[in-house]
């Protein structure tokens, strides 16, 4: 009696444990909900690369005097489009003008100084001593009497040998003598003069140096008076947008104050980063194509400029700007931009929906799941260019899904390669 009552008991216990193996086979044969599917699409597009950009002021400076004083006008106000040269801000100028007027007043007394000194050498500020009136005069002096002491040198020669023969008198050769000496000792006196010419023209000279000297520096003076009275208009260094001004009426400034800032915004420039395997492909003169998010549906145009010689040490990234003419000022510097450059010719793109993509936060990567015959199937694809609804890819970054395929749409997070799956009707 006891063993058949161990026997029942066995038998109802199998028969419980048999309903959960029964329900979970039930579960795995069970079909999953029906899943949305979309088609891969084949195309053409010009090869780029893509990256995220933002615009700057192709020139942009921090302006201020390069003198202090109090600013007696603001000519600007943020917004307003100047041009080269313009007059921005005004300071008081009344004290610089006054030391104008004294070193202009400083030049015509120097000028007028080197001129008399130029009068009295009487060589109009040339360099040549030896044409002064006083050294012509005195010179003519000498030559006088050297002319007159060899006549006399000549003569008291005759009176020695007619003296010797006794055809003079004593009396006459003397006074020969005495005329001989009379000659030398004035053709001394004539040369001592012209030495005496020649020293008053050399201090004539020095005196002219001199009076030139402080001409010009009068002149420089003078030069620095103008520039200090021009400092106190700040200029516009180049065509451009106010964009800045922290400055009013009666404020005093100084020469390292900046209270305005001045911005190039047309043409301006797209500035981005490429990685280090697309240095290699850009080059200046590639077209640039550039989207921005406060104007949709517009594309704007630029051209690339000279990438920069080498790679940022950290990032291994090549900066790269691009040109973009801006009429109409429409595109503001800071504005954030999807750009393109387009590397020229065409070559082959997928075109998948962009619901198809399901990114894996574990390995940080992109899979999209193909339908075919009943299964999903598993591709792990390269980084995606999502534009709208719609993603582009690669073939060689498609990790073998083809053209024409059918994808999966928002798909499950419990779906595994191979998995038995059913497409609603009408879901591709």
């Amino acid at each position: 009696m006891k063993s058949q009552y161990i026997l029942l008991v066995s038998l109802l216990s199998l028969a419980g444990c048999s309903k959960p193996v029964e329900a979970n086979k039930a579960n795995a044969a069970s079909p999953v909900p029906a899943l949305r599917a979309g088609t891969v699409v084949a195309f053409e597009a010009a090869p780029a690369l893509v990256s995220t950009a933002s615009f700057a002021a192709i020139e942009a400076a921090e302006l201020g005097p390069e003198t202090e004083g109090v600013v007696r006008e603001v000519y600007v106000r943020v917004g307003d489009t100047v041009v080269a040269g313009q007059p921005l801000l005004r300071l008081e100028a009344r004290e610089a003008q006054w030391r104008l007027e004294e070193a202009r007043a400083r030049v015509r007394e120097m000028q007028a100084s080197l001129r008399q000194a130029e009068a009295r050498l009487g060589t109009d500020g040339r360099r040549d001593l030896e044409t002064s009136a006083e050294v012509l005069n005195a010179q003519s002096a000498v030559d006088t009497a050297e002319e007159e002491g060899r006549l006399a040198e000549i003569e008291e020669s005759r009176a020695a040998r007619l003296r010797n023969t006794k055809d003079i008198s004593q009396s006459s050769y003397d006074r020969a003598k005495s005329t001989l000496l009379s000659a030398q000792a004035r053709a001394r006196g004539a040369k001592q003069q012209l030495a005496a010419a020649r020293n008053t023209a050399r201090q004539s000279a020095q005196g002219i140096d001199m009076a030139r000297a402080q001409f010009e520096s009068a002149q420089t003076q003078t030069a620095q008076a103008e520039k200090r009275v021009s400092d106190t208009v700040l200029r516009a260094p180049f065509a451009g947008v106010v964009t800045g001004r922290t400055i009013s009426v009666g404020e005093y400034v100084g020469p390292q104050s900046k209270p305005l800032r001045l911005e190039k915004t047309d043409p301006l420039k797209l500035v981005f980063q490429l990685p280090e395997t697309s240095a290699a492909q850009v080059k200046a003169g590639l077209g640039v194509e550039a989207r921005v998010s406060a104007l949709p549906g517009e594309v704007f145009h630029g051209k690339l400029r000279a990438p920069n010689a080498s790679l940022e040490a950290g990032s291994r990234a090549l900066t790269v700007e691009a040109e973009f003419t801006n009429p109409g000022r429409r595109l503001k510097p800071g504005y954030f931009a999807e750009a393109k450059i387009l590397l020229g010719g065409v070559e082959s793109r997928l075109r998948v929906p962009a619901a198809a993509l399901d990114f894996d936060p574990r390995t940080e990567t992109y899979r999209v799941w193909s339908y075919n015959a009943g299964k999903a199937k598993l591709h792990l694809v390269g980084l995606p260019r999502k534009q709208g609804q719609v993603a582009e890819l690669r073939p060689v970054d498609a990790g073998g899904l083809p053209a024409g395929a059918s994808v999966i749409l928002q798909p499950p997070s419990n779906l595994y390669d191979g998995m038995p799956v059913t497409i609603a009707k009408g879901g591709i």
